[in-house]
């Protein structure tokens, strides 16, 4: 963090000098920008692993995780599942934590292990803006 002298010689951080920092760049710059999208990623972690692992489905989909994790929270028939969380499906297909295999349906990709291992998640970045994407970053 950079930090500015102020007219009574004290060091205090930029973002409480500076008045072009806004909140949504001071929570950027400490959270990172796809806080929110990974927080829509947490959602969805439990029954991907439930249905992908535990049940024994033999063509998981996007939809059948979606109605689980809906049905967990009690709000199944309180929204339309078709599309609901797309782009977090795109975002994980894109940091290749899910793949589709067409007859079989959805399969874990390359980087399943490491998003259900200990390590947090800054090894990746989403962006659910229209055309939302994820990438892999370290």
């Amino acid at each position: 963090m950079k930090l500015k002298r102020n007219n009574m010689n004290k060091n205090i951080p930029t973002h409480l000098i500076d008045p072009i920092d806004t909140p949504n760049e001071i929570w950027e710059e400490k959270v990172g920008y796809d806080s929110a999208n990974k927080r829509m990623i947490a959602k969805v972690y439990y029954s991907l692993y439930y249905i992908m692992m535990e049940q024994s489905i033999l063509k998981p989909s996007w939809l059948t995780i979606i109605k689980h994790m809906l049905a967990m929270d009690g709000r199944l028939n309180e929204v339309n599942v078709n599309g609901y969380y797309s782009t977090i499906r795109k975002n994980l297909k894109d940091i290749k934590v899910i793949k589709y295999n067409g007859r079989k349906g959805l399969e874990k990709g390359e980087n399943w292990d490491r998003f259900y291992s200990d390590e947090d998640w800054s090894w990746f970045k989403t962006n659910t803006n229209s055309g939302g994407y994820g990438i892999i970053v370290k």
